[in-house]
């Protein structure tokens, strides 16, 4: 891939309406689009993204584009036992508590119909169980599935583990259900973290046409953006810097002698989960 028209640029202004005494018109204050006049050209530019659970860190490489420290993350499973020893001996509804910061309402109540025809625990955990699947608010995050007199909720997705997660099973206007008040955390939760081209394939420290990245001396541009998630993330390096949800971090060398050349720079999630978008200019 030969490059051309590679480019920098910085812009910070603001238009300002006069309001003195005798005077009209505005002003623009700030520094307006300005061309960053690179020394020799960069040959080598690639872009990628980050997804980083909170306390893990993922590794650049800016010489190879190389990312390590990569997370597979795991859904967190919960399971609620139904205990009803004779199945239910009085027709009415059963009461489930889902309580989880995800599902809207929550601790969200949901009324089974459930009648003594359900002669066994098993029985009255299926009647659960596909009530729950007709809860939208419940499955937009988590899949509900379970054998036996277990209720399983499977998160959809992989983040930190959630440790307020439960689902309580109870007589509502029923008899033969033993209150059930806490569920299992039969699988800890894990975030994900990794780092994927901007359409979401898996980064392979390759360019846009998917051949190998030249390895790289000189670093001139690294164009870090925090693009959403509800953490923010670390830039742990010779200075340590912040980048919050939103926040950008642009670095920037004339003749491509940054610090941060043949250097491997690390991202650290402090909090929540950061999604982060990072472009390079760099050269052999």
């Amino acid at each position: 891939m030969t490059l051309t028209g590679t480019s920098a640029r910085y812009e910070l202004v603001a238009n300002a309406d006069l309001t003195s005494e005798n005077t009209s018109g505005s002003v623009q204050i700030g520094t307006p689009s300005t061309a960053i006049a690179y020394s020799t050209d960069p040959d080598i530019a690639y872009s990628l993204a980050m997804t980083i659970s909170a306390g893990d860190i993922l590794t650049l490489s800016t010489a190879t584009g190389a990312v390590t420290g990569t997370v597979a993350g795991t859904n967190q499973v919960e399971t609620a036992t139904v205990v009803a020893a004779s199945g239910i001996t009085g027709n009415g509804n059963a009461t489930v508590v889902f309580t989880s910061p995800l599902v809207t309402g929550s601790p969200l109540s949901t009324s089974v119909a459930v009648t003594t025809a359900l002669t066994t625990a098993t029985a009255v955990a299926g009647a659960i169980r596909t009530a729950l699947q007709g809860v939208a608010a419940i499955t937009a995050h988590f899949t509900i599935g379970g054998t036996g007199a277990d209720i399983t909720a499977t998160a959809i997705e992989k983040a930190a583990n959630d440790a307020t997660l439960n689902i309580s099973t109870a007589n509502g206007t029923c008899t033969g259900i033993t209150t059930a008040v806490t569920s299992a955390n039969t699988t800890a939760a894990v975030g994900t973290s990794k780092a994927y081209r901007l359409s979401g394939i898996t980064w392979d420290a390759t360019d846009a046409e998917g051949k190998p990245l030249t390895a790289a001396t000189k670093l001139y541009g690294m164009l870090i953006k925090s693009v959403s998630g509800t953490g923010s993330v670390e830039i742990v390096q010779d200075d340590i810097v912040t980048v919050k949800q939103g926040g950008v971090n642009f670095q920037l060398s004339e003749d491509g002698t940054h610090q941060w050349s043949a250097a491997s720079v690390t991202f650290e999630a402090t909090t929540g989960t950061a999604l982060i978008t990072i472009d390079i200019q760099a050269g052999a």
